[in-house]
């Protein structure tokens, strides 16, 4: 039996730690701890200790032989072991050090490292068995190494001064406003990096950018929707196609755009000339660099530049390389290793690829490993019969191949069934992987944790590369990260494979011989007629396929198939000949014959189109058959949010589901439809996973999940949300899930209590804090959760704990601090916390808890605890409390500007709190990544912004939310309309603002995709001027193109001047009496020229005659009056009456509304009027009548009105309209528009 290499970070798992607890017994050389890992099975773990800091190799392996060899009762089998890379000793910021018992603490910073050793044994006592812990840390260095997309410039090698030089010629190019760069090569050079290292470049940071992969299969449709996608932040629909040529001339109009075409094959000179012309534009700054690795197309796509060919890097190059990807400089044997490594350098070539993937390679090897790859006959075989592929390069691929793990092997090489280029959905070829049965689980591990395993492999390989082009598809980002290989590791895989795969695509590979692996072109031919009769065939896909049907006896030679890949195909209907495929375990369609695939394991319906077809119209769709799928493991009923699944999907799941036993992992997310759970659900009792988030109107879920006692991953978010009172059963049935890991109960604790507060007192919340194995508990948006147990603590492995947009949580217990394994902790949008309670200085363990993080100054108070992020990366960072940062040398040193994971920042001052060092200079520090999307600046100090704010368009292009608070000394806002991809835009309490105008603008076409605007607590501001100088003393109107909601709050003084900003959005305006009423009556005669969708007006104190900006607004759609306190004056008619648009009208909270006059019957387009709390309107006027268009009337919390409306005698004035809703009490939804209710406008949000 093979041993198994886990991590150090498992067995501390499984044995809590090594806690005292735990303890077996202790020897010479180590202690022997009992171990239990999540299956429920008992282990022996040895950890030796670390008696000497220099613990070499040998010990080890020592240690490991002797137990393979020793005979004892107590040892069942040796099951693996574990030899980890961990870190030095912490250095705290006042130059202290944390102690190193034994190794226990683990630290985040793969810079610094030591040795450490922990051998698990097998079982000691009672025949337990025995496992060692894992080997070298290999899995996590390439997961630090391969974990983004991103380039990190500092880890390449040789490129710097040649992208200088590169750079420097684009931007000097650029009076010729139409560049094409071609970067040309041979295979692995690094033309890809090289690309991806220009692209990233700051110099280009203010152009928009687009990547697109192109590889072998040239599709200039493809290309042209890809670019499109990009720049318009969306996939084009299939509606949009015949519009896209215009679409997209539109899109590069007036740009500066950076466009990478990644490996272009295509040398047809009338092909390149097409794709050239789609892509010049004579009014933009267009560069577009092509990576290819024929310089015959090199020349041909090129324009007036010359093509830039990428030379081999030097040997000493190559060795730098592999020093980096083989963890060379914390080796105890590196000088040993020295005069190999030049040598196995040498065999390189210069290229990048061969040295990292050797590199890789030798991370887990001894010297005598790495003198057998120095000294390898592969070197010197011919590796493929296809002379353009340098075969050295090919020869460090197979030799990495040659020492893969055997299992990892066919896990690789069926990778060669995936076209060059094809991006690979990691979730999706995991589950093709078990499925054919590659995958075997362990003692220790599960089919999914060595799918993981062997992805990272393979990434730290380099075999496998993150996708570079943008996620813009829902399935991708539904299902997670993609993948893709390099054109020589996919030659190497299908030159591994061999007879074993048939690619029609190909000329001369059209007849399978051995065939196991098929991708088909043409789905119109029976399948026999491309294999032999020695095919075995096991996974087939489908190549551009179209809207062929598939022929009949298509699948008749399969009958051993296990996988089915239809992704690429438009058929709505498969053939009968389906039903003969009795291996087959994965499809992602659905036929209507699905349910005689008896061994079908993986179904995934997510978002299926199948669901517009093969539906029963009282029933929803038919599921009948699924409970003949008795094999079935993975099944994903995700609802489809682009079609009409309210009236699809069933309302409840069939009973015969109960009878697929074996069912692991079961996800009906968003099944709005779905009513009930049928009551046999509680015998899936092998379920691990179970998602029924957003199911808002089904039943019976506490029922359902008492049985269910092997669960690990529970998702209730908005569950039973329409069903009060439907979880209340959860808490008895929650008894039973003793070993979950995850649990999502976001929105869930309203349906369980009401509106009954929930505290730390509360029963249910003190079950949950039993649950010991929980890693992530989430409980976001119970707006009812005002306070948390201090038994919180009791979840010693909790890693994530979500209170996010828990409005009235109060406080945090202390207990919090204690949770060392806790490393996020997410409180945004909890507008009450007191955020003192916030878990301070965190150094158990050396860990940050992110990703609040509070500065405090050290315990010499010589300078702060700012160091501490240098090593974190999160994708959500909140920095408070920056007035406690001693030096701004501090800010400058983690270095912020490389967090290229960061989306969303936060930096945050306490008002009134003294300084150490000037805003200013800490916030010039403090450049975000260009990753940054959201942006939050509060409490900040200084009477100007720093240059990278002032410039922001060119340092942050891909910011879509930013949020400026509090700031009191600013007269002056940095010009965020030059944002291109800006979406929201708030703006509150600066208190030294007296004016809005052309600084935040910055110029012509400013603001083009921003959505919503909300300016509030501006007391002291007097004007926004909506225009803007265009040059030569002309000014235009400020226009916004995509707004949705202008929202205008608690500006006293506020006037606009000279006009509303153009745009076609809702506009919510409160307590700002000057900018209902102080228009200048002259500027009136332009109203016409503003439509808005409509306006929502709240406490304005002018009589509504005094209301000039409806003058302003005579097209207006919707009116919301809420919280006035004055009448309808006869003088209000002539404002009223202009609104011969007016097609909804609400009135809430207007207590001095007596009655609606007589001239409300002169709206004769109004379809809707809802009248709520207004306790003076007792009748409705004989005008109402008049009203004939008027559908909708809903009148609630004014009593003596409803009876008017009830009684029989006023029922026939009310006969016209359709559709009438009356309550006795009004229910009051979150107010979008203006979220701070006048008593707060002087208060903090």
């Amino acid at each position: 039996m093979e041993l198994e290499d886990v991590t150090f970070q498992f067995l501390r798992e499984i044995t809590d730690d090594f806690s005292e607890v735990r303890k077996l017994g202790e020897g010479a050389f180590g202690v022997v701890y009992k171990g239990v890992t999540r299956n429920g099975e008992e282990v022996a773990v040895k950890k030796l200790k670390l008696c000497d800091a220099n613990l070499d190799d040998k010990q080890f392996q020592t240690e490991l032989d002797n137990l393979k060899k020793l005979q004892h009762q107590n040892i069942v089998r040796i099951l693996g072991y574990c030899y980890e890379i961990e870190k030095k000793p912490f250095n705290l910021p006042d130059g202290s050090k944390l102690p190193q018992n034994e190794g226990c603490m683990t630290m985040q910073n793969s810079k610094i490292k030591m040795r450490k050793e922990a051998i698990a044994t097998t079982g000691l006592q009672q025949n337990i068995d025995f496992m060692l812990g894992p080997r070298s840390n290999d899995l996590e260095f390439a997961s630090a190494l391969e974990t983004s997309s991103d380039v990190l410039e500092e880890l390449i090698v040789g490129r710097t001064e040649e992208k200088g030089t590169i750079v420097a010629s684009l931007l000097k190019g650029m009076p010729k406003r139409f560049i094409i760069l071609p970067i040309h090569g041979i295979g692995g050079i690094g033309k890809t990096t090289f690309a991806r290292l220009i692209y990233n470049d700051p110099e280009f940071n203010c152009y928009s950018q687009v990547w697109v992969d192109v590889s072998q299969r040239f599709d200039l449709n493809k290309i042209h929707e890809s670019i499109i996608s990009q720049l318009f932040e969306k996939e084009i629909q299939a509606n949009e196609i015949k519009m896209r040529d215009a679409c997209l001339r539109k899109l590069l109009s007036g740009k500066k755009i950076l466009i990478v075409l990644d490996d272009l094959w295509e040398d047809n000179q009338f092909q390149l000339q097409k794709l050239k012309d789609m892509l010049y534009h004579d009014d933009s700054e267009i560069i577009i660099l092509v990576t290819t690795r024929s310089e015959r197309v090199a020349e041909r796509i090129c324009t007036n530049l010359e093509p830039y060919k990428i030379l081999p890097l030097t040997d000493e190059m190559c060795w730098d390389i592999i020093k980096q990807r083989s963890g060379f400089e914390s080796r105890g044997d590196k000088e040993q290793l020295m005069s190999v490594g030049h040598e196995i350098a040498q065999k390189c070539s210069g290229v990048p690829l061969a040295a990292r993937s050797l590199g890789f390679t030798l991370l887990s090897m001894n010297f005598d490993q790495w003198k057998r790859v120095k000294d390898s006959d592969i070197w010197n075989e011919t590796i493929s019969k296809d002379i353009s592929l340098p075969n050295h390069v090919l020869a460090s691929l197979m030799l990495s191949y040659s020492y893969m793990d055997l299992c990892l092997k066919p896990c690789f090489t069926y990778c060669g069934i995936f076209p060059k280029g094809h991006k690979i959905v990691k979730n999706d070829l995991i589950y093709q992987w078990i499925s054919l049965d590659f995958i075997k689980p362990t003692k220790l591990l599960s089919s999914m944790q060595l799918c993981e395993k062997y992805i990272v492999q393979l990434l730290g390989l380099s075999f496998f590369q993150h996708s570079m082009s943008p996620k813009t598809s829902e399935e991708y980002n539904e299902q997670g990260t993609l993948f893709t290989m390099h054109d020589l590791v996919h030659d190497l895989a299908v030159s591994l494979l061999g007879n074993q795969i048939l690619d029609q695509s190909k000329q001369g590979n059209t007849k399978g011989g051995s065939c196991q692996y098929a991708l088909l072109t043409d789905c119109s031919k029976p399948l026999e007629l491309c294999l032999s009769s020695r095919a075995s065939l096991k996974a087939l896909r489908f190549l551009k396929c179209g809207k062929m049907e598939l022929h009949g006896s298509a699948f008749s030679p399969a009958r051993y198939l296990c996988v089915l890949d239809l992704s690429e195909c438009c058929i709505q209907k498969l053939p009968d000949s389906i039903g003969q495929l009795q291996e087959l375990r994965k499809i992602g369609h659905l036929p209507e014959l699905l349910g005689r695939l008896r061994n079908l394991q993986y179904l995934n319906l997510a978002h299926s189109s199948y669901l517009l077809y093969s539906f029963d119209t009282d029933d929803g769709v038919d599921i009948e058959f699924m409970g003949k799928l008795t094999k079935l493991k993975y099944l994903n009923l995700t609802a489809n949010d682009y079609y009409p699944t309210r009236s699809l999907w069933p309302r409840r799941l069939p009973d015969a589901l109960a009878s697929v036993t074996g069912l692991v992992y079961l996800n009906l997310s968003g099944s709005y439809q779905l009513h009930e759970l049928p009551g046999s659900f509680g015998k899936l009792c092998g379920l691990v996973h179970l998602d029924l988030s957003n199911c808002e109107n089904i039943k019976g879920v506490p029922e359902a999940l008492g049985g269910l006692t092997k669960l690990q991953y529970l998702n209730l978010s908005g569950c039973s949300g329409r069903q009060q009172g439907s979880l209340r059963g959860l808490q008895e049935a929650m008894e039973n899930l003793t070993v979950l890991r995850y649990l999502n109960l976001g929105r869930c604790l309203k349906t369980m209590f009401g509106d009954d507060p929930v505290d730390e007192g509360n029963s249910f919340l003190a079950l949950i804090m039993t649950l010991s194995s929980l890693e992530h508990l989430n409980l976001s948006t119970n707006w009812n959760l005002w306070s948390f147990p201090e038994a919180v603590g009791n979840l010693r492995k909790l890693h994530t704990l979500d209170l996010s947009h828990c409005l009235n949580l109060r406080k945090l217990p202390v207990s919090i601090s204690e949770i060392s394994s806790l490393k996020q902790l997410n409180v945004i949008g909890c507008t009450h916390l007191d955020r003192s309670t916030l878990p301070q200085l965190r150094l158990i363990k050396g860990s940050v808890l992110l990703p609040h993080f509070v500065v405090l100054p050290t315990d010499g108070q010589t300078n702060s605890n700012l160091v501490l992020l240098k090593n974190e990366n999160p994708e959500t960072l909140e920095i408070s409390k920056l007035e406690n940062v001693k030096y701004s040398e501090e800010a400058h040193g983690i270095e912020l500007k490389g967090k290229q994971t960061i989306e969303r920042i936060t930096f945050e001052w306490t008002k009134g709190a003294k300084r150490c060092v000037r805003d200013i200079e800490v916030l010039t520090e403090l450049v975000p990544p260009v990753s940054l999307k959201n942006l939050q600046l509060r409490g900040y100090n200084s009477r100007r912004f720093p240059e990278w704010m002032m410039n922001i368009c060119k340092y942050l292009p891909n910011i879509v939310r930013v949020s400026i608070k509090e700031l009191p000394n600013c007269k002056a806002l940095p010009p965020l309309g030059q944002l291109p991809n800006l979406s929201e835009l708030i703006i509150e309490q600066m208190d030294s603002i007296r004016k809005i105008y052309g600084d935040l603008y910055g110029g012509a076409g400013a603001f083009p995709k921003l959505s919503a605007l909300r300016i509030g607590r501006m007391e002291n501001l007097e004007e926004w001027n909506t225009t803007y100088s265009c040059g030569e003393g002309r000014s235009r109107v400020l226009v916004f193109p995509n707004l949705f909601i202008l929202s205008l709050s608690c500006c006293p003084k506020l006037k606009l001047k000279p006009c509303p900003p153009r745009g076609n959005y809702y506009w919510g305006i409160r307590n700002c009496d000057d900018v209902i009423s102080a228009w200048e009556a002259r500027q009136s005669s332009s109203g016409s020229s503003f439509v808005i969708k409509g306006l929502i007006v709240q406490y304005c104190e002018k009589p509504l005659y005094e209301w000039k900006l409806l003058h302003k607004l005579p097209a207006i759609g919707s009116l919301h009056i809420e919280h006035y306190n004055s009448g309808f004056e006869c003088s209000s008619q002539d404002i009223i009456t202009r609104l011969n648009s007016l097609h909804s009208l609400t009135l809430r909270d207007c207590k001095s509304i007596a009655a609606l006059p007589d001239w409300f019957g002169n709206l004769t387009n109004l379809q809707s009027l809802t009248i709520e709390d207004c306790p003076g309107i007792i009748t409705l006027s004989e005008s109402i009548q008049k009203l004939i268009n008027l559908q909708y009337l809903k009148v609630s919390g004014c009593p003596e009105l409803l009876e008017w409306c009830k009684s029989k005698e006023n029922e026939m004035k009310l006969a016209h309209i359709q559709t009438k809703e009356y309550a006795e009490v009004t229910l009051y939804m979150e107010d979008a528009f203006a979220p701070n209710k006048p008593a707060e406008c002087s208060s903090q949000a």
